[in-house]
């Protein structure tokens, strides 16, 4: 156990190194916009207002800032500028015979950084990304033992988080899924110690600690405050210890989050008359708009499946995928967990048990928001990856006897090996030979 947890998270480094170097600058989701948002903190010292061009950031100026913030401590420490240049050469093929799915920008024959400074400056950004996914992982394991009693279902969540080519491609990008995936690991973290202390005034106050810092990088996280509402309900009524204790408590956890977050929603409810900038947003970003009801084609065809591939290895800007067997493969390993949740459901832990619902929450809130955005990507789901791994775990190893444990994990971790090694070589030959950029 003690092995795992110094090997792991420095194995996960890596791997996730290797994606943040492998893959070109800008083609992950968004990431233009994300940097973007960090010069603008890093150059003038100031939040934006969406509503003032002069002070705009596009497309992603609505988000909280606290990735940003620590993005630009970054670009000011290590840029005489204070700011990262890249520029990037598009690439639109006039040719009607271009394949549908090509690399976005140029990437081998246009020189994209102005300067050595701004290239290290934009990959330590991409590092630092992979520092907080790395804490991620450690947390994450953690979890797994609180969660999962068996050492086999453990170490099979282990690997499976270090296995997942999205989880690792993301980790090596400019984007505030990364701090918000970490914070939402501390917050499920928080949660589980909730369920084992709830009496503890420390697990209250970094409960607090976690929610209000997790408001701060992601307003997506505010369904894992809907999920502590509901578990600090619980506590109460089922009488777990000294209520009025778990009262106050309560009260500690509210107001570390709210003197932590507080002053962004106020700001937002000031400046935009919308506590969490919703209205805005649909101003701000009216190309990106298109409202549908859940009975509609894009949730009934498309949404689900493309929102579960992606979850394993959609790469670049939704345009890079891997073989098709990789994702059966994929589905039918989840179908065995979903099958086998439901047949060790009687002997499940009480944390499993909430895990599913901080699950189901978040994916409500993907739902919810692609009624008006059409983002149906996985890694929105990120935040409470690890407590989804271990519900998938428990459920492998329902199928799985004592005796076959060691061989299982074997395949698994040679199965996750086989996949980053394939998704490395599917982003080199999408990305880097000169015949992909000769249309």
């Amino acid at each position: 156990m003690w092995r795992r947890r110094q090997v792991l998270p420095t194995l996960f480094a890596c791997i996730a190194a290797v994606y943040a170097l492998l893959t070109p600058p800008f083609e992950l989701p968004d990431e233009p916009d994300h940097l973007s948002y960090v010069n603008f903190l890093a150059e003038r010292g100031e939040l934006p207002n969406q509503y003032d061009a002069a002070r705009a950031v596009l497309r992603e100026g609505h988000q909280p800032p606290l990735y940003y913030a620590l993005c630009a401590m970054l670009v000011r420490l290590n840029q005489p500028d204070r700011r990262v240049d890249v520029r990037p050469a598009p690439h639109r093929p006039p040719d009607p015979d271009a394949p549908e799915h090509i690399p976005i920008f140029r990437h081998v024959d246009t020189p994209i950084f102005p300067s050595e400074a701004d290239r290290m400056g934009f990959y330590l950004l991409r590092l630092l990304s992979v520092l907080m996914a790395t804490l991620n992982v450690a947390v994450a394991l953690r979890l797994f033992e609180r969660l999962l009693k068996d050492e086999g279902q453990t170490a099979m969540a282990s690997w499976m988080l270090i296995g997942l080519p999205q989880f690792a491609f993301i980790s090596g990008g400019i984007t505030n899924d990364n701090l918000a995936n970490l914070m939402g690991t501390l917050i499920v973290y928080g949660f589980v110690r909730l369920l084992e202390s709830p009496e503890s005034m420390r697990v209250h106050a970094g409960l607090g600690l976690a929610l209000g810092l997790g408001l701060l990088a992601k307003k997506s996280l505010l369904a894992l405050l809907i999920g502590w509402a509901l578990l600090m309900g619980w506590c109460l009524w089922r009488g777990y210890g000294d209520r009025r204790r778990m009262a106050w408590g309560a009260v500690v956890t509210l107001a570390l989050a709210l003197a932590l977050s507080g002053w962004w929603f106020a700001r937002n409810a000031l400046l935009y008359g919308d506590l969490l900038g919703s209205e805005m947003e649909r101003r701000t970003l009216p190309e990106l708009v298109s409202e549908k009801s859940l009975l509609s084609r894009y949730f009934l065809a498309s949404f689900w499946r493309v929102t579960l591939f992606s979850s394993i290895g959609i790469f670049g800007w939704m345009n890079v995928l891997l073989p098709d067997w990789v994702y059966a493969l994929c589905m039918l390993l989840l179908l065995l967990a979903l099958v086998g949740l439901a047949r060790g459901w009687r002997g499940i832990s009480v944390g499993l048990r909430w895990s599913l619902l901080w699950v189901l929450l978040n994916v409500m809130g993907l739902v919810w928001y692609n009624l008006t955005y059409s983002q149906p990507q996985g890694r929105l789901l990120f935040p409470v990856l690890p407590v989804g791994l271990a519900l998938a775990a428990y459920g492998l190893g329902q199928w799985i006897p004592p005796a076959r444990t060691r061989p299982a994990l074997l395949g698994l971790t040679a199965f996750a090996a086989l996949l980053h090694l394939l998704s490395w070589w599917t982003i080199y030959a999408f990305y880097y030979p000169a015949e992909r950029y000769r249309f």
